[in-house]
């Protein structure tokens, strides 16, 4: 099973949040309103890239194997036989 570790992208939105609506211009020619704007933005793109990425994977293929008659006249003649393999990635 896949997991996601949400820690990183709350904590990088709570600083981006923190700067963009609390900061008022501390550092003179430095604006931490755009910086903060671009860190929030940067966190949704991780979580949501992180749970895309974190998602279950199962790849199901299917066989078919069809039985024709040898003339022998034996068992399996005419048969059809169908399989369905489910692989999950890790």
């Amino acid at each position: 099973m896949r997991y996601m570790n949400i820690g990183g992208p709350i904590a990088l939105g709570v600083l981006g949040a923190i700067m963009a609506f609390a900061m008022q211009d501390i550092i003179p020619g430095f604006d931490t309103r755009t910086v903060g704007f671009i860190l929030l933005v940067a966190a949704g793109l991780w979580l949501v890239f992180g749970f895309v990425a974190a998602r279950p994977r199962t790849r199901i293929t299917s066989e078919r194997t069809n039985v024709v008659d040898d003339g022998r006249g034996g068992p399996g003649r005419g048969q059809s036989y169908e399989r369905e393999v489910r692989q999950e990635e890790v």
